[in-house]
């Protein structure tokens, strides 16, 4: 049989059209672009200005949907999730965006509790987003001078804190007074290991602890004094809080945020850095502290030496 010849023409065609369609396929997925990019290390809360973000040319295919592609659409724009140098500036980090920043980080079921701190309290300023600690909540007689409520027995006053607190924290409503109250005994200082595993949200720039460096000029010398005097003064951290009820003492449950939230209110909170693999505590290993019992205790062995 005698075999066909087929035209060259059609197949010049056919590597034409498939090449104009990689062409085409390329030419929107690699064709550059130009986005906004961090040009050094953002905090969160930061305003960008020119000296904090640059352009950046990257493939078409590359670029999210949401990325900025011009400096003045960043300008002046509060990024609310840290930036790392080259991560992209996207609408999604902005602080404009009602899910952007740390609502986007909260798990369900879980809320962003700011408390106060100091140097003490705040661990020196060593305090990371992204750390875990453990809250000491720490209450003095002072707290009844201040509130004289009656405590009530059983219940918080385990751990010292007054009726209005216990109903803040546990809800529904408080003890009916008495015509004639009986007035609430001595209490001593109360120390407990409150809460354990709370995720450090955010910590001010103002707040961190710094070192300076060897040869530092005088306005770095001057900008970290200023900065320790905020630290000494205090700041507030932001903690990620569950709202899964715990056991604050047996028999008492409480939801984490508003005992964290009261005790931040009417005692004192002292948190605690813990290792990064975590602290694993049960409820038979805490322990509330009362200095009045430690003190007669101690001056109780000092006589019998």
């Amino acid at each position: 049989m005698e075999s066909r010849k087929r035209s060259p023409l059609i197949a010049i065609i056919l590597s034409i059209g498939i090449g104009l369609m990689v062409f085409a396929l390329l030419n929107g997925v690699v064709r550059p672009t130009q986005v906004v990019v961090a040009k050094i290390a953002i905090a969160s809360g930061t305003i960008l200005t020119e000296d904090l973000v640059e352009l950046r040319t990257i493939p078409t295919g590359a670029r999210p949907a949401d990325a900025l592609t011009t400096l003045d659409a960043a300008v002046g724009k509060m990024v609310a999730v840290g930036r790392a140098p080259g991560d992209l500036i996207v609408q999604a980090v902005l602080g404009e965006i009602a899910g952007a920043g740390i609502p986007a980080e909260l798990p369900e079921g879980h809320l962003a509790i700011a408390i106060h701190v100091d140097q003490a309290s705040g661990v020196a300023g060593l305090l990371r987003p992204g750390q875990s600690v453990t809250v000491i909540g720490i209450l003095s007689p002072d707290l009844l001078q201040d509130n004289p409520i009656s405590v009530v027995s059983g219940s918080l006053g385990d751990f010292g804190l007054p009726t209005a607190v216990v109903t803040q924290i546990v809800g529904g409503p408080a003890p009916t007074a008495t015509p004639t109250p009986t007035p609430a005994p001595p209490v001593s200082p109360l120390a407990r290991l409150a809460l354990s595993g709370l995720r450090v949200l955010m910590v001010p720039q103002s707040f961190r602890y710094e070192e300076i460096p060897a040869g530092a000029t005088e306005d770095q010398l001057y900008s970290s004094a200023r900065t320790t005097m905020a630290a000494q003064e205090g700041s507030v951290i932001v903690l990620d809080v569950p709202t899964t009820k715990i056991e604050v003492v047996p028999g008492l449950w409480a939801d984490p945020a508003s005992l964290l939230a009261a005790l931040d209110q009417y005692g004192a909170v002292h948190l605690a850095l813990e290792p990064a693999a975590g602290l694993n505590l049960s409820s038979s290993d805490l322990v509330t502290l009362n200095l009045g019992d430690l003190y007669a205790e101690l001056n109780e062995n000092r006589g019998k030496k």
